[in-house]
């Protein structure tokens, strides 16, 4: 068939051969639209899951500090506690032992401090 052919002969070939080029690029279309919601969601999920590990990091990081605060204020007691004057100091202030030829000076109640 070649130029000299039937005009009316060679077109439906070419709708046949469109028709199936336009159904091939439609289901690559439909394809690559599918891929691109699943990849979205994903995407979003991940996003979602980060941002939350994120909000525990910093609520652990927050405990951290507060526990870190408080393990030295131990520290420091337990060094005090070491000392024999600040033992005596607890002694005497908590327990109201004195040494034997100490003379104790007690506060009225009513000052305000618990004895």
């Amino acid at each position: 068939m070649g130029r000299f052919a039937d005009p009316s002969k060679q077109a439906p070939q070419q709708q046949t051969k469109n028709k199936g080029a336009r159904r091939r690029v439609k289901i690559f279309l439909a394809i690559m639209a599918l891929f691109l919601v699943w990849a979205g969601s994903t995407l979003w999920s991940q996003n979602d899951r980060i941002r939350n590990q994120n909000e525990a990091l910093e609520q652990k990081q927050g405990e951290y500090k507060t526990v870190e605060l408080s393990l030295n204020q131990i520290r420091h007691e337990v060094e005090r506690l070491q000392d024999p004057e600040y033992i005596g100091q607890v002694a005497r202030k908590k327990f109201r032992l004195y040494l034997p030829n100490e003379t104790p000076i007690i506060q009225p109640h009513n000052s305000g401090e618990k004895p």
